[in-house]
């Protein structure tokens, strides 16, 4: 799964918990922010992906700085980034083979009438927002900057550097991301911590 994918499940995270429109810019940074070790110098993955450890264990005990699931924008960053996580492990031990005639798993909405809305990634609005987003949390051992610099880097992709409108995200790829919302979601609300994520 690509970091343009993990942004369209933390869109679809947000529509399954209801949270408002506010919520998107940390949700988008958070979706982003387990991937920016590779743009931290002696940071490698497992530092921020903690395989070892169940998702929503790993994000809340590598959630910085003390007190960030007090905001409901440190909540958004978190849930977020525990849906990356989750998605990684879904995705991770299978090969998923999007269409040729689709990169990355999209394809340009020249007319999306008669496309269902989950179908439609709103390339430029995220780009807009995610330009514009600030949360002040982050995951140790990372550093607000790192994530900054994740953040930089996945605008310039298509289709977010191309953001002159809406592109369709096709099969299976659709399949994946409404998949792995809903195991977030579902394992959000079966943890002993889902009043701390969900309040």
């Amino acid at each position: 799964m690509n970091l343009v994918h993990h942004l369209i499940v933390a869109e679809r995270l947000r529509e399954l918990l209801q949270w408002p429109h506010a919520m998107r810019g940390p949700m988008l940074l958070g979706a982003i922010a387990p991937d920016a070790h590779t743009d931290a110098p002696g940071i490698d993955r497992q530092s921020t992906h903690r395989t070892n450890e169940e998702p929503i264990e790993a994000v809340i005990s590598a959630l910085r700085p003390e007190g960030c699931l007090e905001t409901p924008a440190g909540r958004a960053f978190a849930v977020s980034a525990i849906g990356h996580l989750v998605a990684d492990r879904m995705t991770r031990s299978n090969r998923y083979h999007l269409p040729p005639h689709a990169p990355g798993g999209f394809v340009a909405a020249d007319e999306t009438e008669g496309v269902p809305q989950r179908a439609i990634f709103e390339a430029r609005g995220v780009s807009r927002i995610l330009m514009r987003a600030r949360v002040d949390c982050w995951l140790d051992p990372l550093t607000p900057d790192a994530i900054d610099r994740k953040r930089w880097e996945i605008l310039g992709r298509y289709p977010l550097r191309d953001a002159d409108g809406d592109v369709v995200v096709v099969e299976p790829l659709l399949t994946i991301v409404g998949l792995a919302a809903a195991r977030t979601a579902s394992a959000i609300h079966g943890s002993d911590q889902w009043s701390r994520l969900l309040r």
